[in-house]
């Protein structure tokens, strides 16, 4: 027990490393979780002012990241994999109720995969915002989500769990998977790391 505990921090971290290497890529540096917070609160791409009260005035007029889309969808879909596979299931299986069996073990994985899928959230946002399409379309839902997805993965390192927050979390990821097809053509397809079960 005590070993599958330490094993689950190493394999985020291993995971964050190696899918931050590389150039210019989109992707979160090193810090793992998301964009720099500033003093109220916001991420800094949340309070950078958008020119109108939709954003449409900070979406590019043409792709500037190459397969800006692709990445788009391999970002998000490990992002959603990691969500449904390692905290959704596993809540609605009573893995986090007080006195389940492997509770503690349940908290760890969905804690390191919280942090894991803020991470792929935040670098599928930053290609969002490498192409018109899907900046109109999904930058501001992707922004919400990546907000919640970030304050849970910090609840959750807590060992806190709120049901009515993971249903709504839920429901807010297949909404943003529904527009993102409906609207961009974009199909997300869920991949999720694996924290060892």
């Amino acid at each position: 027990m005590v070993r599958s505990l330490l094993v689950v921090p190493a394999l985020l971290l291993a995971m964050t490393m190696l899918t931050s290497c590389g150039g210019d890529d989109g992707r979160t540096p090193s810090s793992g979780i998301g964009a720099p917070v500033t003093p109220a609160g916001q991420s800094a791409a949340a309070s950078a002012p958008s020119g109108s009260a939709s954003g449409a005035a900070a979406c590019p007029t043409e792709q500037t990241k190459k397969f800006a889309k692709t990445r788009f969808a391999a970002d998000a879909g490990l992002s959603f994999g990691a969500f449904h596979r390692y905290i959704w299931k596993p809540y609605q299986a009573g893995d986090f109720q007080q006195g389940a069996d492997g509770r503690k073990t349940a908290l760890v994985k969905a804690a390191a995969a919280g942090a894991f899928a803020a991470n792929r959230l935040n670098a599928a946002r930053k290609l969002i915002n490498a192409d018109p399409k899907l900046c109109k379309a999904l930058k501001q839902p992707a922004d919400a989500v990546w907000s919640r997805l970030t304050a849970l993965a910090k609840k959750l390192k807590s060992g806190q769990v709120d049901p009515g927050e993971l249903g709504s979390l839920s429901g807010a990821i297949d909404g943003l998977k529904s527009t993102a097809k409906d609207q961009t053509g974009t199909d997300i397809k869920e991949k999720s790391p694996n924290l060892g079960g």
